[in-house]
């Protein structure tokens, strides 16, 4: 557990490049809709690695300017939170809509994640830590928004959708969202964690 808990988002980043090679040896026999799905589970691997190993001071961002902690090595969020958290999103959230591409819906809500990401990066977090950048920001711009827009043009000009599967997709968004992230945080929280992050996934912050 020691091994993954230190090394979670650099399997996610190898296993990024091993499916990019699937894909690229195989583009011929993957309909689009999988391409652009396996893309997307792509893009929240990349997301993470860049949010956790490089340049990886998002904890920094979550613990120290977002929610003042005293503690920020540890709480709110730590190491053994974030690695299960953002497991089960890429490898749940993310990789299950691969294998069952009919269900536009299923699709739909970690599409709707990433466009989410957009204005948590590239608003929020940086409004609060009074920058133009933070981690998982390029992912978000370069990865998630372009694949989204990908998808969902797909998906409408070949008429796949039905007012059910937005609606379906919204709240299957939202209750991720809420699970994972707002009550995850909540669940796996303590101040007492012996689950630290290193200063360098404090980043710039830690003195501050």
């Amino acid at each position: 557990m020691n091994f993954l808990r230190k090394y979670w988002h650099d399997i996610g980043g190898f296993v990024a490049l091993a499916v990019c090679a699937y894909l690229l040896l195989d583009q011929q026999n993957i309909s689009e809709i999988k391409m652009i799905l396996w893309l997307s589970f792509v893009a929240i691997l990349i997301h993470q690695f860049e949010e956790y190993r490089w340049p990886g001071y998002f904890p920094g961002i979550f613990n120290i300017v977002i929610f003042k902690s005293t503690n920020p090595e540890r709480y709110p969020l730590n190491s053994q939170s974030a690695m299960v958290i953002n497991i089960l999103i890429a490898y749940i959230f993310y990789l299950i809509p691969v294998f069952f591409v009919d269900k536009i819906w299923l699709g739909l809500a970690p599409i709707l994640m990433g466009f989410f990401q957009f204005f948590w990066h590239g608003f929020f977090a940086n409004i609060r830590a009074k920058t133009i950048y933070n981690p998982g920001l390029f992912a978000v711009l370069f990865f998630h928004i372009p694949i989204g827009y990908w998808y969902i043009n797909y998906i409408v000009s070949n008429n796949l959708t039905t007012q059910l599967d937005w609606i379906y997709g919204i709240i299957y968004f939202v209750i991720a969202i809420y699970v994972f992230i707002i009550k995850g945080n909540m669940w796996l929280k303590n101040e007492k964690s012996s689950f630290k992050f290193t200063n360098k996934q404090l980043g710039p912050y830690i003195a501050k």
